[in-house]
């Protein structure tokens, strides 16, 4: 009787001491997988520990998150003014817009990455259904339309980047500061441009 007691402690300690065991090793893994949890962030694997911080207020976020749909919207619609425009200052205004907003957005990502802030890679519904609806017009009535559009748009911009130089984030700030002087010269070139289709 003696005998089975002892052979019973002994396997049941053997089976909590398999069991703490166990549970040493998944309490590992559970931390393991905790650190090495990855986030996409615009498209590139970014560690978990990292991604719960991201350096900028939510201000400095959302000013991110919205240049980045003006950007993707300017950059659309400048593609379609150089297939349909009819004027060669349109057509030379777009081909500006193209060059300079595929630059900026490829440091917005950039410094958005940095900063760990995720960026849309696509327009609203909304936009798009207006870029949709810009691709069947030619002509005159095009080259109005989206000179209207860019004069409504930059001023917009304007106002957003100049609420992006007040951000508290030093590299956030050169970035809005210095693509601001580049917008206000698109907006300035689009007014001029919006006097000769009145």
């Amino acid at each position: 009787m003696k005998k089975i007691f002892l052979v019973g402690l002994a396997m049941s300690s053997t089976i909590a001491f398999q069991a703490c065991q166990s549970a040493d090793k998944k309490s590992s893994t559970m931390k393991d997988s905790v650190i090495g949890d990855t986030t996409m962030v615009n498209g590139v694997h970014v560690l978990g520990s990292e991604s719960t911080s991201t350096g900028l207020d939510d201000e400095g976020g959302t000013f991110l998150k919205k240049a980045s749909i003006g950007g993707l919207m300017e950059i659309e619609a400048a593609k379609i003014a150089l297939a349909n425009a009819k004027s060669a200052d349109v057509k030379s205004f777009a081909e500006q817009m193209l060059t300079d907003h595929t630059k900026a957005n490829k440091e917005l990502k950039e410094l958005a990455l940095k900063k760990k802030v995720i960026t849309p890679d696509g327009l609203p519904a909304e936009e798009q259904i207006h870029l949709d609806a810009m691709k069947k017009m030619t002509g005159p009535d095009f080259d109005k339309h989206y000179i209207d559009m860019m004069v409504t748009d930059h001023e917009q911009t304007v106002k957003l980047f100049e609420q992006g130089k007040q951000n508290k984030d030093a590299e956030l700030k050169a970035w809005a500061t210095s693509t601001l002087a580049i917008i206000e010269t698109h907006t300035k070139k689009a007014k001029e441009l919006a006097l000769k289709f009145k």
